[in-house]
């Protein structure tokens, strides 16, 4: 028998039997992260003349888990937990007092070309404070878009600033290289811009791994930060 008078018959069977949207594999619709990151912020102290009066090392451990629901397409839920344990060097009265858990939600509207996203966070200690957990986004999520984030969702605290604005590229639904570059700020121990950046890259079919990094001048320190993370997707995908 000549196979070629099957082609097209198994052609028309397999564009029936196969989605769309395989062609480009999707992420399944959760999405749990395991993020571990240390580093060193640098705590500083100035007079009312703007002199600097002192300046102290603030090294810092960082571990929680971050989970991602989309119980739609356009709909993103996030909740993340963690600890955060900084060891200020040479610490006064004045040092600000972040120490413990972490913890907070994120809804957010993901449109194709537009997100848009609010909830809350809160931070432990003494000086430890309760506030928004803002996003926004302008451009394709599967491409190239800007985006700027208060207190985003993480699972190590500050592994890319506390507030942070750049470019962001696949952070989508299709299973593909995901990342992030941009300015940021560093928690409160002082205001000074650093460099910060992401990316995510699939090692298996669910599994994905990821690596922040932050880093900026001081006074007297440098400042600087990483963190490594895995992340692991299961469910069907949004439609």
């Amino acid at each position: 028998m000549r196979t070629g008078l099957l082609r097209g018959p198994l052609l028309l069977l397999l564009y029936q039997a196969v989605p769309l949207g395989a062609a480009r594999d999707s992420v399944g619709r959760y999405r749990m992260t395991f993020g571990f990151g240390a580093g060193q912020w640098e705590n500083e102290q100035f007079d009312c003349a703007g002199d600097l009066v002192s300046a102290a090392r603030v090294p810092y451990r960082s571990g929680g888990v971050q989970l991602d629901a989309w119980p739609g397409p356009r709909l993103r839920i996030t909740t993340f937990d963690g600890t955060f344990r900084p060891t200020a060097n040479t610490p006064t009265y004045e040092t600000p007092d972040y120490y413990g858990p972490f913890y907070g939600f994120q809804v957010a509207f993901e449109g194709q070309h537009v997100g848009l996203g609010l909830g809350l966070t809160h931070v432990s200690g003494y000086d430890g404070l309760n506030g928004p957990s803002i996003y926004l986004r302008g451009g394709n999520i599967d491409g190239a878009h800007f985006r700027a984030d208060l207190f985003p969702p993480t699972t190590v605290l500050g592994s890319t600033g506390w507030l942070r604005a750049g470019v962001g590229f696949g952070d989508g639904h299709v299973r593909a290289t995901s990342g992030f570059v941009g300015i940021a700020l560093p928690p409160a121990y002082n205001q000074k811009a650093m460099l910060t950046g992401s990316i995510r890259v699939s090692i298996a079919q669910h599994l994905a791994v990821q690596m922040d990094g932050i880093v900026g001048p001081g006074e007297q320190y440098s400042q600087r930060g990483a963190a490594l993370a895995l992340r692991y997707d299961f469910g069907a995908p949004s439609r």
